[in-house]
């Protein structure tokens, strides 16, 4: 992304090829219409009954439903959709039923990817998502780079990559008799499914409200400013984003714990969790970020076509902040979905999403690409505070102790270190000097002061390996 899209790919290809995966990933919602978080939370109630087939044909049934809905409104609305990008990015016009049918795809893909993380699998999704899709994409701008395919072509080889990682989970979930199917349904009866789709159609809010939150930002600067614009604020944000990825893998695997623990009233669990979650993202994220930041100069120098991207510098910043105040604030979403309160949450997120398209259009006309980051960045902010007060408030819980004082002091001593750093002769010497150094002040003082015993644990487990 950083490379050899920027050397290989013209600003307005990136920006397109990029506001294409956004706004497919923006329509999972509307396909889904909550089905994904449905899964996780009644397959508790239904993996060891007999009539479990009954749940999976269930939900296959509802799916077959929303996406026709999705497809009915789509098809109305299209042509308001293709004047939205008219102005700015025509080109997004040519690939919009590439977009719904991407969309689509998706959608059913993560319907599998709920029933394996209702496993405790993540391992398998995970590794599709962020090896293999990658892989494929690696294979794709390469033959791109060589000449060998055209944009169009791209795009075709781009989402053959997301049907074969369906279809390797599809075949993955078959063998392990996950997707029983059954044509009766004599066990679960209408008040139980209105209860579900009540449940459903609520997290549907919340879900999509995430997900605009999260991506509106670059489809509102390709349709306010222009594709390179876009190119430009999508680089920065995927460089931010990496600050991100522990908490998604941390929340894959505690939403069916959290869930489990609900049913059986565990209040003491559920708190543990909340806590662990927060002081690990935030130890693993305040060093994430620390480094980008310090780095920054260095990764954009490495950057092809930086005088370009550089303009993106302020982005990665705001992005990040916000990046992990969303990590510090812990499994605080996950724990109000799956708790009798989870109405609040679509709530909030309904609100936080026209507080963020509101505030995009404020400020980007005003800041340009760093208005739709600090529009971004003052939503999760806003977010995470709303629903630390709500828990506090209804359950009693709050994620923050001594230790996290400690671990914002190590990061921040950590920083003043990076950022102080002589310059180096050198992109390649400097970044390894430079990190060498925040990585051993971070790293020394957290293993001294042993603010997580997870993180202690780890290390442990990594020097006995080293060892051996």
């Amino acid at each position: 992304m950083l490379i050899l899209f920027p050397k290989y790919m013209s600003p307005e290809e990136v920006g397109l090829q990029r506001v294409f995966q956004d706004a497919a990933m923006l329509m999972v919602p509307f396909v889904q219409l909550g089905i994904g978080q449905l899964i996780v939370k009644f397959f508790p109630e239904f993996k060891s009954k007999d009539y479990y087939s009954e749940f999976v044909s269930l939900i296959f049934f509802l799916f077959i439903i929303t996406t026709l809905i999705f497809s009915i409104v789509f098809s109305i609305f299209k042509s308001d959709i293709s004047n939205y990008f008219s102005t700015n990015s025509e080109l997004v016009n040519n690939y919009l039923l590439h977009i719904a049918g991407l969309g689509i795809l998706l959608a059913l893909h993560q319907l599998l990817v709920a029933f394996a993380q209702s496993l405790h699998n993540i391992v398998l999704p995970n590794f599709l998502k962020e090896v293999v899709l990658r892989a494929f994409t690696l294979v794709d701008i390469t033959l791109f780079a060589t000449k060998t395919i055209n944009f169009n072509q791209f795009v075709s080889i781009l989402i053959l990559a997301y049907l074969i990682n369906f279809i390797v989970l599809l075949f993955y979930l078959l063998k392990r008799k996950v997707l029983s199917i059954s044509f009766k349904f004599e066990h679960i009866k209408w008040p139980l499914i209105q209860k579900m789709i009540t449940y459903s159609l609520f997290t549907f809010l919340g879900a999509s409200g995430i997900l605009i939150i999260g991506k509106v930002d670059s489809i509102m600067v390709a349709s306010m400013m222009d594709l390179q614009a876009t190119a430009i604020y999508t680089t920065a944000f995927y460089i931010a984003v990496l600050i991100d990825l522990p908490k998604r893998a941390i929340a894959q695997i505690g939403m069916p714990i959290i869930s489990n623990a609900f049913k059986k009233n565990d209040l003491i669990e559920i708190k543990t969790i909340y806590i662990k979650s927060s002081i690990n993202n935030l130890i693993i994220g305040s060093l994430l970020f620390i480094g980008i930041w310090a780095n920054l100069t260095n990764i954009f120098a490495l950057i092809p076509n930086n005088q370009i991207y550089a303009l993106g510098k302020w982005v990665v910043i705001i992005v990040g902040a916000g990046k992990l105040v969303d990590m510090i604030a812990g499994l605080n979403g996950e724990i109000i979905v799956m708790s009798k309160h989870y109405r609040i949450n679509v709530y909030l997120i309904v609100f936080l999403t026209i507080f963020t398209i509101s505030a995009n259009y404020l400020l980007i006309p005003l800041y340009g690409l760093e208005g739709a980051a600090i529009g971004s960045s003052l939503a999760l902010l806003l977010f995470n505070l709303s629903k630390l007060i709500f828990l506090y408030w209804k359950e009693n819980i709050q994620p923050f102790t001594v230790q996290t004082l400690k671990v914002m002091a190590v990061a921040g001593l950590a920083l003043i270190v990076g950022l102080k750093t002589p310059e180096m002769n050198g992109v390649a010497l400097d970044i390894l000097v430079r990190s060498a150094l925040v990585t051993s002040v971070f790293v020394s003082l957290i293993l001294w002061l042993k603010p997580s015993k997870d993180v202690d644990l780890l290390v442990k487990q990594i020097i006995n390996k080293l060892k051996n």
